[in-house]
């Protein structure tokens, strides 16, 4: 498809997308339409069908309250005129059936009817649309009618205009094409002399790379833009790959802290883990929030939320070594990837230096601000076998510390 539209001349090219759009915006449109249909059919049906009932529910209710069996049948009989009902039932208020009607003979037992909820309600089954609506005599509901409509002529009247709808566009895009067609033509032609030009200072090999203007509008202003592109190019190419540099790097590092984010710290994890299968080693990763963060938002406001959190990560930092990883990977949660010691002592140590170094009161000002940390922790290979399980397991250890009253660490291994 892509080397047949390069293949492509450029009036060919336009006419192509010309078309390709307006079919694309036709059948948009033509969705929307029907979906609106749709919607407001369906809305209406239900309306249509709510209102109907609550005029039988009346009708039938004299005959209900007192049983009269023939009567409720006669008017549910009455039913057979209204082509979109398919059943209807009398029930009364234990769920008896006191009579009903079947458009289609012979009668097959819908079973779903005794199964339904008797209160007042509206609900799809499949392309049926069955409507509860309790039959009230003083304000105390005798009995209920059940009535089910099909959507089948609803159906068929949608798809009739889709198909004039769908009509309507295809002649709009035929004739909006034709359209377009005489109009390109005319912008065309000085597009065509530019392309002419260019060609024959490639052919040539000259050096002046100079077009010729012909025109004062926008072609002729294209011509001159092509003249200062060359002594551009380098320009925009250096400052292209500065700005790839600086992106590439905010799209590992968090803005705020200048952490690793989420997506670094998995490939780093990613490695590490391999690094210690294959050493057949043990590396362990903490899942760490700040306790009360939240409040501490809501009472101080965002401004010093994320002075808290820069500080809060500068002592993280203070506590490693300079091959482990620290990750904020979102809010007030960071990570931590560690090589673990044979004994698993290391992250045992860590942890407690980490809960010692947020003791110390943060001064923002003239005010200072207590915080802890609740810590979780997860031994790769022991807890996990994957990186996904092993996350997952640190963050439940979190949770552990923090039902055990929070600024501690617990294992993901401790019962």
């Amino acid at each position: 498809m892509l080397q047949f539209y390069n293949n492509l001349n450029i009036s060919k090219k336009l006419n192509f997308m010309n078309l390709s759009t307006a079919i694309i915006a036709g059948i948009v449109a033509i969705f929307f339409i029907v979906l609106y249909q749709y919607i407001d059919g369906t809305k209406s049906m239900k309306y249509q069908s709510r209102t109907f009932s609550k005029v039988i529910a009346q009708n039938i209710a004299p005959a209900i309250l007192f049983k009269d069996a023939k009567n409720i049948q006669d008017s549910l009989s009455s039913l057979k005129y209204a082509k979109n009902i398919l059943e209807a039932y009398a029930l009364d208020k234990n769920g008896k059936l006191l009579g009903m009607y079947v458009h289609v003979e012979p009668y097959k037992e819908n079973k779903s009817i005794k199964k339904l909820k008797l209160k007042e309600q509206q609900f799809w089954k499949g392309p049926e649309l069955y409507t509860i609506t309790p039959v009230i005599v003083e304000k105390k509901p005798i009995g209920y009618l059940i009535i089910v409509h099909s959507m089948n002529r609803f159906i068929m009247h949608l798809l009739m205009q889709t198909f004039f709808i769908t009509l309507i566009v295809i002649i709009s895009i035929l004739l909006t094409s034709r359209y377009y067609k005489i109009l390109s033509r005319k912008i065309l032609g000085p597009i065509s002399e530019l392309n002419e030009s260019t060609t024959k200072i490639i052919t040539t090999k000259t050096l002046n790379t100079h077009v010729k203007v012909h025109n004062h509008d926008e072609i002729g202003e294209l011509a001159k833009n092509f003249n200062i592109m060359i002594s551009e190019l380098a320009k925009y190419h250096e400052e292209l790959s500065r700005q790839k540099d600086i992106l590439a790097y905010k799209a590992n590092h968090d803005e705020l802290t200048d952490l690793p984010n989420r997506a670094l710290f998995n490939d780093r994890l990613a490695v590490a883990m391999k690094k210690a299968q294959r050493n057949k080693s043990a590396l362990s990763i903490f899942f760490l929030d700040i306790d009360y963060f939240k409040q501490i938002n809501d009472q101080y406001g965002h401004d010093v939320g994320d002075e808290i959190l820069k500080r809060f990560s500068q002592r993280l930092g203070e506590c490693l070594r300079a091959a482990d990883t620290l990750a904020r990977i979102g809010g007030d949660e960071f990570m931590i990837i560690l090589e673990e010691n044979k004994e698993l002592t290391t992250s045992k140590a860590v942890a407690n230096k980490i809960i010692e170094a947020m003791q110390k009161p943060i001064v923002l000002g003239e005010s200072e601000l207590m915080i802890s940390t609740s810590i979780g922790i997860a031994i790769y290979p022991q807890d996990a076998k994957d990186a996904e399980e092993l996350i997952k397991n640190s963050d439940m250890a979190m949770y552990k510390a923090k039902e055990a009253g929070r600024n501690n660490f617990k294992f993901f291994s401790e019962r």
